[in-house]
């Protein structure tokens, strides 16, 4: 069923919605689908798709907190969109159990080349950055047909959300890959002290300019590392 606020575009026999959530943040998202599966279907062999981002991830995140009721790490789960997914795993075969192994080790040798930024990963406390840990939880296989990855990004400190408010963001900061919180998600939490905390995601507000900026990119335009922090949602946690 269609809500009425949803925009539908059919694409291929397939359906791509864009959601009043997150505004042009969306439209976006949904234009530029649409338009590289067109792409894909009706002109392969021409220059790449132009527009940023490339590709897209859903994302679930998790706010990890010890006895003490610190904030440790922040769990993500992601599921990257169905273009993706067939350029990441063309040539897998085997059972499953072995195409899940060997997914999660391509997901640990691309985490590993993430170390260097964070995993995608911003978490601040009092508004200052906070440094994080190396990832070493990671496991990675296909659901109903799209890539999905879960891991963990440890906090090099603890911090206690009751003593400086904390807020995370996951974004690529070229914005070459789009990484949002699936739609009417909650932020979870998981600890023994976990019960009075909660997470408010506040979705991107970017301006028309920005959106035409990342329209007008080309796939192998230079990188601009400050536009992804535009189109990122932030995450506010509070704890009592």
């Amino acid at each position: 069923m269609v809500n009425a606020d949803e925009e539908v575009f059919e694409v291929n026999n397939g359906r791509i919605c864009r959601t009043a959530r997150g505004g042009l943040i969306h439209i976006l998202r949904g234009v530029t689908k649409a338009l590289l599966a067109l792409t894909l279907c009706f002109a392969a062999g021409s220059s790449p798709a132009r527009a940023h981002p490339h590709a897209w991830i859903d994302l679930r995140s998790t706010v990890v907190l010890d006895a003490a009721g610190r904030v440790t790490a922040i769990e993500q789960h992601w599921l990257f969109d169905p273009f993706y997914t067939v350029f990441a795993t063309e040539g897998l075969s085997g059972a499953a159990d072995s195409r899940a192994e060997t997914l999660t080790a391509l997901a640990r040798s691309n985490l590993q080349n993430l170390r260097s930024y964070d995993y995608f990963t911003e978490v601040r406390a009092g508004g200052a950055k906070i440094a994080l840990g190396t990832v070493s939880e990671v496991e990675s296989e296909l659901r109903e047909g799209q890539l999905w990855m879960r891991f963990v990004v440890p906090l090099a400190e603890p911090v206690d959300p009751t003593e400086r408010a904390l807020t995370f963001a996951v974004f690529d900061p070229t914005y070459y890959i789009e990484i949002l919180h699936l739609q009417d998600d909650v932020v979870a939490f998981r600890g023994d002290e976990a019960t009075g905390c909660s997470g408010r995601i506040v979705p991107p507000n970017p301006t028309i300019d920005a959106v035409l900026l990342a329209q007008a990119m080309d796939r192998d335009a230079t990188p601009d590392a400050t536009l992804g922090r535009v189109f990122a949602e932030q995450v506010e946690v509070t704890c009592r």
